[in-house]
C-alpha cells in the first residue's frame, strides 16, 4: 500500500522513487528488485521509501494511479468532447506512456490497471456522462460504467499481449468493430 500525503516533499519523494524503479526495471525482472536498489536508483533513503511505500509492487500501484489521474487530467485540459474522442485520447496516451503498463504486464500484473481505472470516479464519472443515462436506471448505471471501463481495459490488455504492435487508430478501428458486435 502505498500512502502518499499532499507534502511536496513527499510527493517529489515519491516522485523519484517510482523513476528510480522505471531505470531499475531496465535490468532486473520486477521479483528481482529490492526496496534498496530502489532507494540507490532514486537518490533516496529506505526510511524515506518506507515513509511512503511499503513494498516495490507498491510503487507500481502508485504509478499506475499516477498514470490514469495524468491521463484524465489532460484529457480535462484538451477541451475533447464525446465518447470517441475520449477513446482515442486515452489510446493514444496509452501508447505514449506504456512503460508503466510494460512493468505491469511484465510482472503479471495487469489487475492493477483495472483497479486504478475502476478506482478513478472522474473516469467513471466521465464515461457515465458519455452515455445515453435516461435508458438506466442509477443503479444501472454502476453497470454501465464499469462495462465501459471493462471494454477499453481488455482493448489494452490484449493490445499489451500483442506486442502493442497496433495504433491508436488501428486499435480505434477495433474497438468500434468489437462495440458493434456487442451491441448487436
Amino acid at each position: 500500500m502505498y500512502h502518499i500525503s499532499n507534502d511536496r516533499r513527499q510527493i517529489g519523494s515519491a516522485e523519484r522513487i517510482m523513476k528510480g524503479l522505471k531505470h531499475c526495471l531496465t535490468a532486473k525482472h520486477m521479483s528481482e528488485i529490492s526496496i534498496s536498489d530502489i532507494a540507490t536508483a532514486s537518490g533516496v533513503s529506505r526510511s524515506s521509501f518506507y515513509r511512503s511505500f511499503d513494498t516495490p509492487m507498491d510503487v507500481l500501484v502508485y504509478a499506475c494511479d499516477r498514470m490514469i489521474d495524468r491521463m484524465f487530467q489532460e484529457y480535462v485540459k484538451s477541451e475533447l468532447s464525446g465518447k470517441d474522442a475520449f477513446i482515442m485520447f486515452t489510446l493514444r496516451y496509452w501508447k505514449q506512456h506504456s512503460d508503466v503498463l510494460d512493468a505491469l504486464l511484465n510482472c503479471d500484473r495487469l489487475d492493477i490497471v483495472r483497479k486504478s481505472i475502476a478506482n478513478n470516479e472522474e473516469i467513471l464519472n466521465l464515461l457515465q456522462l458519455m452515455t445515453v443515462s435516461e435508458h438506466f436506471t442509477p443503479d444501472e448505471m454502476d453497470y454501465v460504467k464499469l462495462v465501459t471501463a471493462g471494454f477499453l481495459i481488455n482493448l489494452l490488455l490484449v493490445w499489451l499481449n500483442h506486442g502493442k504492435k497496433e495504433s491508436p487508430e488501428e486499435l480505434y478501428r477495433i474497438y468500434c468493430k468489437c462495440h458493434n458486435i456487442v451491441l448487436r
